[in-house]
């Protein structure tokens, strides 16, 4: 009970170290202190649920409690993530026993051992009429790496690691998305804003919200303005959104963190919200950030045509974490980017959440130019003009201008492997691919058109018509 004593008092002073509630549910479980073990585990488990340890831990709890059907759905959730995890097929094994299905529990068993060979339980074996293969332990009451621990042994500077106070990891974890930035990461400087062909005004406005805040934080201080905010980008796909998120992580000296889709959905019920508390609690942990979140439409469609409730609580789930970050010098740029603008809650461009929506329109003539130049680097063309290719490109996206040098690429490398020499890259074969495709814009101009007389009144939309009437202008003139 000593040994109990003791964590008891250290959780006094971190009351949500993961680490040292972990162990001292172990201890509760040898202790056979069944309802402390229980809470324990299932604290551990608020805190991080995907902590297969504490699935397991709980699962071997319920059982003894005599809950075998919730200790079954415990382990058959970590095997369906898992299917090798050979602690939860003994822990099943241990379930059939409970329900004296001896065969199962058999075979469940020997499954475990033949994943891993380590693993044991003397009293189950027994209990199965099996004899302990001659080496294994004599105890297993736990499967912790924990149970060989003692604090005094611990180094003073594992020991203040430990014992330390641990609201970020509890919060966090050790959770980083996949595509993550630290300052001085050299891999963040791979595209910065000079790839980006064009947008100088959308470039401005990610400067003024993030960039110029952290260098010059006292003349922003001088004025009343915070670092941070939301910027919502939407517009045609190809254009270059996504590759103006990426360059930003290469001229932000600050933590990038950008989410992907699969990051944030999950097929449990309630997971999704989960993981969007824990985005938006890291990147809290982590200021200054700038949180990316691409095809945000699909995170945050419009409340009123959707009919399931888990859909209507994620959007909302998702405003409360924006709401967050209002009225605190958060220091939290979030960037959402859409190709769908239509499909999005429109409360999400309330004050304080995407109030700053910015239209990314396929490249004007000027833009096209730069983004050829950008693309025409390196390869073998031959007498390349450059701003004749611009002006026949018009309404083309970044894409489709890479898409007319890829084939124009392609074509050549036929002629060079048939001639046995190299081939450049003609002026003419370029002007004639342009010259047969449709940009790809033009679909997205056509849905515009649909849902733009609905919403006459939405600002959203302002910046498109005027492109629009641009356009037909230029057309009319021509």
């Amino acid at each position: 009970m000593s040994r109990l004593l003791s964590l008891r008092e250290a959780l006094s002073h971190a009351p949500d170290n993961t680490a040292l509630l972990l162990l001292y549910g172990h201890t509760c479980l040898d202790e056979l202190l069944l309802e402390e073990a229980h809470d324990i585990f299932s604290r551990i488990l608020c805190l991080e649920p995907d902590h297969v340890e504490a699935q397991l831990c709980l699962a071997r709890t319920l059982v003894l409690q005599g809950d075998t059907s919730g200790a079954a759905v415990r382990v058959e959730r970590i095997l369906q993530r898992d299917p090798g995890n050979a602690a939860a097929h003994l822990v099943l094994s241990r379930i059939f026993f409970a329900e004296n299905n001896r065969a199962r529990a058999l075979e469940y068993y020997q499954r475990a051992q033949e994943m891993d060979a380590s693993i044991c339980d003397p009293a189950l074996e027994a209990d199965l009429g099996r004899v302990a293969k001659p080496g294994t332990p004599a105890r297993d009451k736990s499967n912790s790496p924990f149970d060989l621990l003692d604090e005094d042994d611990l180094s003073p500077e594992v020991q203040q690691e430990f014992f330390d106070d641990p609201f970020d990891e509890a919060v966090t974890g050790d959770w980083k998305p996949e595509t993550f930035f630290a300052p001085g990461d050299g891999e963040r400087f791979r595209v910065t804003f000079s790839d980006v062909g064009g947008m100088d005004a959308l470039k401005e406005e990610i400067r003024l919200k993030i960039i110029y805040p952290l260098q010059h934080p006292e003349l922003y201080k001088a004025y009343g303005r915070r670092t941070g905010g939301g910027i919502l980008l939407y517009g045609p796909p190809g254009c270059g959104k996504t590759l103006l998120l990426r360059a930003t992580a290469g001229e932000v000296a600050c933590n990038y963190f950008a989410i992907g889709l699969h990051e944030i959905f999950d097929p449990y019920y309630g997971s999704i919200e989960r993981n969007l508390h824990q985005i938006f609690e890291t990147a809290r942990a982590n200021t200054p950030c700038v949180l990316v979140f691409d095809e945000i439409d699909s995170l945050a469609p419009n409340r009123r045509d959707v009919r399931d409730t888990q859909t209507r609580n994620i959007v909302n789930q998702f405003l409360s974490e924006l709401d967050g970050l209002r009225g605190e010098n958060q220091r939290i740029l979030v960037i959402g980017a859409t190709n769908s603008p239509w499909q999005l809650d429109p409360a999400l461009r309330r004050p304080g959440r995407f109030d700053q929506a910015i239209f990314v329109p396929p490249p004007d003539e000027s833009a096209r130019l730069q983004i050829i130049k950008l693309l025409s680097k390196g390869k073998p063309i031959a007498q390349l003009d450059d701003t004749m290719l611009a002006q026949a490109t018009a309404g083309f996206s970044g894409a489709d201008l890479r898409w007319v040098f890829d084939r124009a690429a392609e074509l050549a490398l036929a002629d060079a492997l048939h001639a046995g020499k190299t081939v450049p890259i003609r002026m003419e074969s370029l002007i004639q691919i342009a010259q047969s495709h449709t940009p790809s814009t033009n679909a997205w101009l056509d849905g515009v058109k649909q849902h733009a007389p609905a919403t006459q009144t939405d600002a959203l939309y302002n910046e498109v018509r005027k492109f629009m009437q641009q356009q037909t202008g230029a057309r009319q003139q021509g």
